[in-house]
């Protein structure tokens, strides 16, 4: 009974952080990529500031849906890995085709950010 408790309270503290226009669409960005995107490539897709990306970003983290790791001065932000239903939700927000104009614009932004990547790596963002 405390596990299904515990597990009930983690997804309506995940369900509020996606609850944000914002935090939905990077949530929806990062599971379209399937791999670590620079907040810098978050910025520019979402077309909205470092400082705004940043806070929904920490947001998602807090709520467990996504992962950081810093890598100098960059970092790095990813979908946490698994197998719930909520992630699977997000999952589906993307695939096979984006559920909206709005996410499919933020897609065709990031697919342009991310052709800049050399070797696979973000070298554009210096403030990241």
């Amino acid at each position: 009974m405390k596990a299904e408790l515990r597990d009930i309270r983690a997804a309506v503290k995940a369900l509020k952080a996606l609850a944000d226009v914002n935090r939905l669409r990077a949530a929806a960005l990062l599971a379209h990529a399937g791999r670590e995107l620079c907040v810098c490539e978050l910025v520019d897709a979402l077309g909205e500031s470092q400082y705004n990306v940043s806070r929904h970003l920490g947001a998602l983290c807090a709520a467990g849906l996504i992962r950081k790791e810093k890598r100098g001065r960059w970092a790095m932000y990813a979908l946490v890995k698994d197998k719930s239903p909520l992630a699977d939700y997000i999952g589906r927000l993307v695939r096979p085709r984006p559920c909206c104009a709005i996410i499919a614009g933020d897609i065709a932004r990031l697919q342009g950010r991310l052709a800049l990547r050399r070797k696979g790596v973000c070298v554009v963002g210096g403030n990241c």
